[in-house]
């Protein structure tokens, strides 16, 4: 019986420079049976001619080119021509390690509807062999789910989004139960569709840490992440796609609890202590402690 085939979909917006990194990395897993699909989503630098090339190497991939939509609209384009039953998600200016889908792979019959892998963060300028367990900032978002875990499961992924969108595979069952990607998200989209699947009682399994197996994010000054007012507008479109949900509205009620400060915290923190003379800082400290 042949292995189940997994669709790889690597969405590239301007960021041709890391495509071969990401593509070499697919082509070097041990697990064989994949179809890679790249989706051009109107980056205006040479995204093409570096695709076309990887075309001519194996007749696993395949290649999109689409109007500038977004991340959402990227990712949506590529399951519509995804031929697998299960689905790999894969930043342009990510990697995966060789055992990735191996290791996941063993999954597969298990009755599990998302599996997940570890990964760690490098920043670009370092490379992957330099792996860190935090991300910028000290931000460390995973957490191991087992198939098990039901009892606050949902509660969880209202609060936090528990791993990155490359470390999963999940099954593409799961979107014909809860859709694709909100196209008018354009970050914190791979949120809010866990958020549906927590919410349709979709499986979780975390498949631990192996040889090899690990999503690597690249860290780099060019993510939309590092943009405080980006982030605030879409927080904002993240609230209003959950009031929208009728699923969240029944088990959460309506969520108000957006709230721009958040943002603006660590910010106002560090102009504080630009600003503030050493001495003064000292003072503040002691009388915080008592």
């Amino acid at each position: 019986m042949p292995a189940p085939l997994i669709s790889i979909v690597v969405p590239c917006y301007n960021q041709s420079q890391y495509l071969d990194e990401c593509l070499n990395s697919v082509l070097n897993q041990t697990y064989e049976s994949w179809e890679c699909i790249i989706v051009n989503d109107g980056s205006p630098d040479n995204t093409e001619d570096i695709a076309k090339l990887w075309l001519a190497k194996d007749a696993r991939f395949s290649y999109i080119e689409k109007e500038n939509g977004g991340l959402s609209s990227a990712r949506n384009a590529g399951l519509e021509s995804a031929k697998g039953n299960w689905i790999q998600f894969l930043d342009c200016d990510d990697i995966l390690e060789t055992n990735k889908l191996k290791t996941n792979s063993s999954y597969l019959k298990d009755g599990v509807d998302v599996i997940v892998s570890g990964y760690r963060y490098f920043e670009s300028d370092e490379g992957p062999d330099k792996q860190r367990i935090y991300g910028r900032d000290m931000f460390l978002p995973e957490v191991c789910i087992n198939s098990d875990d039901n009892v606050d499961l949902k509660f969880l992924f209202k609060n936090k989004n528990p791993f990155v969108i490359s470390a999963p595979l999940y099954s593409k069952d799961v979107f014909k139960r809860v859709g694709k990607f909100n196209e008018n998200l354009k970050s914190l989209e791979d949120w809010e569709f866990n958020i549906r699947c927590a919410l349709d009682n979709c499986t979780f399994q975390h498949v631990g840490y192996g040889f090899k197996d690990k999503v690597l994010i690249r860290l780099h000054n060019n993510s939309m992440m590092r943009s405080k007012s980006n982030m605030e507008h879409n927080h904002k479109i993240l609230v209003n796609a959950l009031n929208d949900n009728p699923n969240y509205l029944k088990f959460f009620g309506r969520n108000n609890d957006f709230n721009p400060s958040v943002f603006s915290v660590k910010w106002f923190r560090n102009i504080f202590v630009l600003l503030t003379p050493p001495i003064f800082l000292l003072l503040f400290k002691r009388i915080w402690r008592r």
